[in-house]
């Protein structure tokens, strides 16, 4: 990876070069919710399922059904973050949105940014569904044109098709490891695009995941 598209920019701007995810399951009136914290603080309300709803297009658009596991998806924003430098919904979530560029704060942070890439989450999720929920499912061509087509007006369409697999299967990988073991800590590293994960109550050393260099980062990650 070239840059981060952010090199340029003040530190309050920049996505960490290393990132510390902890995500928390919760029962709740709502339902089981799922609480996130990014290197060490709060982000975002808690999900639930219910965030993503599949409709049927013969259906009333206000039907549809919760998808299961939906709440675990940041996952899939932290591995666009570590393996592309890019993620909007990430730098909103955490209040690292350009503010010293124009431009880039209206529109490659602002909500235009934001639906595209819950629009390309979307997308893996369900793709990693149709494939029976397989970490390792092959990314297919079309897959790719589906988050091309999603990201074209924006910095991150300068990624390679193979930079965006292995942003699709490091964030599949994850997804499964926090789901399994009903949450965990994923610990990214940007300098090597890797993503380790840690199980809840586990020992500092991590577990690698997705298709990187193979490293293993141990310990706990800072900001």
């Amino acid at each position: 990876m070239n840059d981060y598209f952010d090199d340029w920019l003040p530190a309050g701007e920049r996505i960490p070069r290393r990132l510390e995810m902890t995500l928390s399951s919760e029962t709740c009136p709502q339902g089981e919710t799922v609480r996130m914290t990014i290197n060490g603080f709060p982000a975002g309300d808690p999900l639930t399922d219910g965030g993503w709803i599949d409709h049927d297009e013969s259906d009333d658009p206000e039907g549809g059904e919760e998808v299961a596991g939906a709440r675990w998806h940041d996952a899939l924003h932290l591995a666009h973050a570590v393996c592309l430098g890019w993620s909007p919904v990430l730098r909103e979530l955490v209040g690292l949105r350009r503010r010293s560029a124009p431009w880039l704060y209206e529109f490659e942070d602002g909500a235009q940014a934001v639906l595209a890439e819950e629009a390309v989450a979307r997308a893996v999720f369900r793709h990693a569904r149709a494939a029976g929920r397989r970490p390792g499912a092959p990314v297919d061509a079309d897959l790719l044109a589906r988050v091309r087509e999603h990201t074209s007006r924006f910095e991150v369409s300068a990624r390679s098709d193979a930079e965006w697999t292995h942003a699709i299967r490091t964030g599949l990988a994850s997804l499964h490891a926090v789901q399994t073991h009903n949450g965990g800590v994923l610990l990214g590293d940007l300098t090597t695009r890797s993503l380790v994960f840690r199980p809840p109550a586990a020992s500092p050393e991590g577990i690698p995941v997705g298709s990187g260099s193979g490293r293993k980062v141990v310990g706990a990650v800072s900001g």
